[in-house]
């Protein structure tokens, strides 16, 4: 068994001139000074090999701060509780962890130096958005979601894997929940049962030049809650990934349509894009990101946001990076600017 772990640190600032579609006064929004990470914590890893010659592996993840005080935003997220079991099978794996579009999909807005926006540190910076609309989602449905889970994963074969998980539930993260929740936030249906997610991937590389696509689709039950019925889980998510030397850069989209919003209504057309390149060269990291999403609400009106991040990060060495991003975003709902800012964080992380 060996033991690992990570802190993070952050700082920065923000400069933001709209809030709620209100530009005539400069809004001092800005979460400005210290903060701590949101993903600093314990992991232990085990592994052994029984007579059959089945590997066996497991993860159990503690973070520092899961849920505690006024660090909710990414509850259940960082904690994993999962063993693996490997062979010429392919690998099943069996408790709290991602899924298949976590383990498949490029996302270099996670991978990237300073892992934003995914990361989603930046909100300690800036703090409020616009509260109001509906603005669909950067990535797929329970993406970065630990709940009790099913997980296969194939060899490769010739380029070729796919990966398949069964989540009964994606309301239960280990708190002996029985049954579908009825959860319904901002309207939109949270906890699907029975989510089946299945991912396939090409990768190859030819002098020098590094290629991966991906593609996958999942679905899931809803329910009814209050009397209304809601559309059950019917999402597609696809990337392209290139590299060559210290160059990479990747193309991905989730397309969620109406899922999880009451049926026969007008909201829907969920859709998430990014593109995102990155250069290394020796300790040195540099990349940018775009990020879009958009969401037609129930007046038929098109909301959207944007996200666009400029990161640079240092390797010290010894485990410990250094970085900053500089980001502009902004929110759209029906035409109107409701959101605009920019800003800047920076970033101490060590992993031991």
């Amino acid at each position: 068994m060996s033991l690992s772990g990570y802190q993070e640190f952050f700082a920065g600032s923000a400069d933001q001139s709209t809030l709620r579609g209100d530009a005539s006064n400069e809004y001092g929004v800005d979460n400005a000074g210290l903060h701590n990470g949101q993903y600093t914590r314990i992991t232990a890893n085990y592994s052994t090999t029984l007579d059959s010659g089945i590997d066996v592996s497991g993860v159990l993840t503690i973070s520092s701060r899961d849920c505690q005080g006024g660090d909710t935003v990414n509850c259940n997220v960082v904690n994993h509780n999962f063993i693996n079991l490997s062979g010429g099978f392919g690998t099943i794996s069996i408790g709290e962890r991602f899924d298949a579009g976590a383990a498949m999909l490029s996302r270099m807005t996670a991978s990237g130096p300073m892992s934003e926006p995914d990361g989603n540190q930046l909100h300690a910076v800036y703090g409020t958005t616009d509260g109001v609309n509906k603005y669909g989602s950067a990535n797929e449905v329970n993406y970065a979601s630990n709940a009790l889970k099913v997980l296969y994963l194939s060899n490769v074969y010739s380029g070729f894997s796919f990966a398949v998980g069964f989540t009964p539930n994606s309301g239960e993260n280990g708190t002996n929940v029985s049954g579908q929740a009825t959860s319904v936030t901002n309207d939109n249906w949270t906890n699907f049962n029975d989510v089946l997610t299945v991912y396939g991937k090409y990768a190859m590389e030819m002098d020098g030049v590094g290629l991966e696509l991906v593609y996958g689709q999942q679905t899931g039950n809803a329910g009814q809650f209050n009397g209304s019925n809601y559309n059950d889980l019917e999402e597609s998510a696809y990337s392209a990934k290139i590299t060559y030397a210290g160059f990479s850069a990747d193309y991905r989209k989730n397309e969620a349509d109406n899922s999880g919003y009451i049926k026969n209504g007008q909201d829907g057309n969920d859709e998430g894009t990014s593109v995102c390149a990155q250069y290394d060269m020796g300790n040195l990291s540099v990349g940018a990101c775009n990020m879009e999403t958009s969401h037609v609400d129930t007046s038929n009106f098109t909301n959207t946001t944007e996200t666009r991040t400029y990161s640079a990060e240092y390797n010290l060495g010894g485990g410990v990076k250094v970085g900053a991003t500089y980001f502009d975003h902004e929110e759209v709902a029906n035409s109107t600017t409701r959101t605009d800012m920019t800003g800047l964080a920076a970033r101490i992380a060590v992993g031991f």
